[in-house]
């Protein structure tokens, strides 16, 4: 995982980074976090990072987050995120194509 580990005065500190190969940026890179989740979710919730657990898609060697310019496609009709895009077809995932869902954009 793009996760930076520190430690200062004898206490672990945390930062994200971008995945995308092409970005260095980090999630506020001014400040470090103590507390892993409380960086994660407010990555998420205040500055719109996508964060994927490897728990919800197995698809991932691991954990991986993106930030807001370089965030990955989602679904146009299901909340499935595009890690890999074999299969997908006018903004939608393999699973909606299979199931007929009508295409939000249409």
């Amino acid at each position: 995982m793009a996760r930076i580990e520190e430690t200062f005065d004898g206490r672990d500190w945390y930062m994200i980074e971008c995945d995308d190969p092409n970005c260095e940026q980090r999630f506020d890179d001014g400040e470090w976090y103590a507390n892993e989740d409380d960086l994660l979710n407010d990555a998420r919730m205040d500055a719109g990072w996508q964060i994927l657990y490897r728990d919800e898609h197995p698809e991932l060697e691991r954990d991986m987050q993106y930030c807001p310019a370089h965030r990955l496609p989602e679904c146009a009709t299901c909340t499935n995120i595009m890690t890999d895009p074999a299969g997908w077809k006018d903004g939608q995932c393999p699973e909606c194509i299979k199931e007929e869902i009508p295409n939000e954009r249409s």
